[in-house]
Order: C-alpha cells, then sequence, then structure tokens
C-alpha cells in the first residue's frame, strides 16, 4: 500500500506554480484561490517530486496528482503512460532500496479499466464490506506477506514477489521492474519483448482466495 503524507506547500510557491502548470495541464483549470498544493519526495527520482493538488471548491475528494520539477510536469491520469514518460526524462534511479516504493506507487497510481491491483501487505490493510465473515478476515491474513525483494534474475529485471488484490480475489504474484531500457525474452511467446526503464509486469500469479467480500472500485475517473 502506498500509504503517504503531503507537505504542505506554501502559498507563494503554490502560487508560482500554478501559474507555470497552467498551460501545461489544460483543460484542467485549478484556481488559483481555491488549490492547496502538498509535496512528497519520492526517492527513486532526484528532481520530480509528487503534487497534490485539492481544488478545495469542489467536495472531497477533489485532488489530481502531478509529477513535477521546475518547466516539467506530467498530470496523473490513472496509467502509466506519465509514470514510464517521466522514468525516461528524470530518469527514474532504482536499486533494492527503491524498488519496493516505486511497485507501491505504480500500482496506486495505475488503475485499468478492468479493475486496479491492490498491494496488500497486512490485514489492516484489507477494505471489507460489512457483511465480510471473521473466518475469511482470518483466512486472508494467514496469506498476506510483505512486498519482498527477491533480487534480479536471469532475465535481468527486478523481481518483487507481494500479495495482491484484484477486484474480490486474493492473489500472490511476482512483479517484474525492468532497471534500464532492454529487451527480455519471453518464453511464453518465444519472442523478444521491449522494456522501457521501469516498465512493469506481473509474473507466476497465484490465485490463494477467491469470492471475497471486498468493495470492487468502479473505472477510474477524474479523481481515482
Amino acid at each position: 500500500m502506498f500509504d503517504v503524507t503531503f507537505n504542505p506547500l506554501d502559498q507563494a510557491s503554490s502560487q508560482k506554480m500554478l501559474a507555470e502548470i497552467g498551460t501545461d495541464i489544460s483543460p484542467v483549470n485549478l484556481p488559483a484561490d481555491k488549490t492547496e498544493i502538498g509535496i512528497y519526495d519520492l526517492p527513486f527520482y532526484d528532481d520530480f517530486k509528487l503534487y497534490a493538488l485539492s481544488d478545495t471548491s469542489l467536495p472531497k475528494p477533489n485532488a489530481r496528482y502531478a509529477l513535477y520539477k521546475p518547466n516539467d510536469v506530467s498530470l496523473m491520469n490513472w496509467t502509466n503512460e506519465p509514470i514510464y514518460a517521466v522514468n525516461e526524462r528524470a530518469p527514474i534511479k532504482l536499486d533494492r532500496k527503491t524498488v519496493i516504493v516505486y511497485a507501491k506507487f505504480f500500482f496506486h497510481f495505475v488503475r485499468g479499466q478492468l479493475g486496479r491491483f491492490i498491494i496488500v501487505e497486512k490485514p489492516e490493510e484489507m477494505v471489507w464490506l460489512a457483511n465480510a465473515t471473521d473466518k475469511e478476515k482470518a483466512d486472508v491474513a494467514a496469506r498476506l506477506m510483505p512486498v519482498t525483494y527477491k533480487g534480479i534474475g536471469r532475465d535481468n529485471l527486478y523481481t518483487l514477489t507481494a500479495t495482491v488484490v484484484f477486484k474480490n480475489a486474493l492473489f500472490k504474484t511476482d512483479i517484474k521492474i525492468a532497471p534500464y531500457e532492454m529487451d527480455v525474452f519471453d518464453p511464453e511467446t518465444n519472442q523478444p519483448e521491449h522494456f522501457t526503464i521501469g516498465q512493469m509486469k506481473l509474473t507466476n500469479e497465484d490465485l490463494l482466495l477467491e469470492e471475497l467480500n471486498v468493495p470492487i472500485d468502479p473505472p477510474p475517473g477524474e479523481f481515482g
């Protein structure tokens, strides 16, 4: 789970940032007198930081998110495109200390039209419906694990292992992450697969439990 605290940006810096990015994020319009900005340092980028841009004239949830450094902004849109684009421009710096944080960040901000993968490590991170039973909660708790760094595989990709919720099912899966732009042989297709720096892929999915009484998120909207 990617659960972070944003530090508030002072008013003068907020006004300056909004004036700079206004054209780049069009047609999104953030009123200068109604927008609160928070900032969070990501350990895998030197210059880009994660910003929460909250339009307080709207009811919550009212925050949009952006990766920004002076004169360069990418507004998050719940796809992998802005992340992969910044990975190349920054460029991203991955190692065994940052790759797990990157994976949690990635799966928080990438939400597909058919569902999202939610990394869950602890029982208290699960969100249950009111009719969930104590038994299924215990069954899930017994199978959860922290995201685990497995090293760099023979395919030269970073490998993590994690438990994830997809729709109403719990899986154990490997997460493959490219440390740089590369071609990797895919044994399933017998073809090379091109990876950009920081590109992700799930492999070795193992279904642990299904038909769980958990809420299923709708396709992402403007605010997630």
